[in-house]
């Protein structure tokens, strides 16, 4: 009993292995059960064992890569535009290290269409993800840095929070989908440097 709960479990990891790769590779709406069932010499059945919709696959991965790293570590105790900077980088310095987070990364970015209909039944399936939003909790952080001074701009934490995502992703773009030849790291850096001058407290 113990080792067919063990083989079920391994059988599961492999399927959402599989998965972020045909996703990353196909796009998320061409991949089917049977694509994924053939690359683990699986039945589609035995898929649909594990999981019983394609949304089900992607909500557990949605939870698995955030359970490994949780974007924009540390942002919620973030008290100046330092650690919002700081923040930043820890979540760049993973994905230029880490492989699988770089391919979920890519698929989240190019490979999937974020329609609201998706997002609707992933909030409802995944409500841990949908309330630890990165986004929400970088707004949050801009808010506390505001509060104590540490952020004056006539910008809100809204449109300061854009600036600073559109850079950190616009980069990302460029270096793995447009496959520009630039440095990821020192030109973040750089970026995040020139919006946070923009509108530190002077």
């Amino acid at each position: 009993m113990r080792r067919s709960r063990e083989e079920a479990l391994e059988t599961r990891r492999a399927i959402l292995r599989e998965a972020l790769d045909c996703f990353a590779t196909r796009g998320y709406a061409l991949t089917t059960f049977q694509d994924i069932a053939e690359r683990i010499h699986l039945t589609k059945g035995a898929v649909f064992w594990h999981f019983k919709t394609k949304e089900d696959l992607l909500a557990e991965l949605l939870l698995q890569m955030q359970e490994s790293f949780k974007p924009l570590p540390h942002v919620d105790e973030a008290e100046s535009l330092e650690d919002i900077r700081a923040a930043f980088l820890a979540w760049a310095s993973v994905l230029t290290r880490n492989a699988t987070q770089r391919k979920f990364m890519k698929f989240v970015l190019s490979r999937v269409e974020w329609s609201d209909a998706l997002k609707r039944t992933l909030a409802r399936k995944v409500d841990a993800v949908t309330q630890d939003n990165p986004y929400a909790r970088l707004e949050r952080g801009l808010a506390r840095v505001r509060a104590a001074g540490g952020l004056v701009s006539p910008l809100d934490d809204t449109q300061v929070a854009g600036l600073l995502c559109s850079v950190f992703f616009g980069i990302f773009r460029e270096a793995w989908l447009h496959k520009t030849a630039v440095p990821v790291l020192p030109t973040l850096e750089a970026g995040l440097d020139f919006i946070l001058q923009g509108i530190r407290r002077q």
